[in-house]
């Protein structure tokens, strides 16, 4: 489902990107429209790639996603992975953390929200980009656990 909706948001992306009005898909063919006029083949084509890239990524991150833990978002709102504006970044890749240590807040509805990690390890990947607006349940960030947990 998660999936489905980041491939929706690339299209809507897009969409506005190089105006497209209208959107068909479907399994034999796809139709874009910029203003009533169908667009050229390339850059339907052009379009068309970037969701297939999108579906082949999960494929070959499953295996490897069984050694980590996500930090997920506990609620829907804007992330902010520093502590004000200009400052460093709470975690970055590469860094070591431990139980309980802010990583990020996510502010909702104008109350700010400091997440916490909830395993000790080290940063694999920050899912989220700074000001980017989190789901519910969304991953933030991957963490290869450190001292036997799993």
């Amino acid at each position: 489902m998660k999936q489905d909706l980041m491939q929706l948001e690339e299209l809507a992306q897009l969409m506005e990107r190089y105006g497209i009005s209208k959107l068909e898909v479907s399994e034999e063919r796809i139709l874009m429209e910029r203003n009533g006029a169908p667009l050229p083949q390339t850059a339907v084509a052009a379009a068309a790639e970037k969701p297939a890239q999108v579906q082949e990524k999960p494929k070959m991150a499953e295996p490897v996603m069984q050694d980590y833990k996500e930090i997920v978002s506990p609620l829907v709102g804007t992330v902010y992975l520093a502590p004000e504006a200009g400052a460093a970044p709470f975690v970055q890749v590469g860094d070591t953390i431990s139980e309980g240590q802010p990583v990020c807040i996510v502010e909702s509805m104008k109350m700010f929200n400091q997440i916490t990690a909830d395993c000790s390890g080290v940063v694999a990947e920050v899912c989220v980009e700074n000001g980017q607006i989190a789901e519910y349940g969304q991953a933030l960030f991957r963490i290869k656990q450190t001292g036997g947990e799993q």
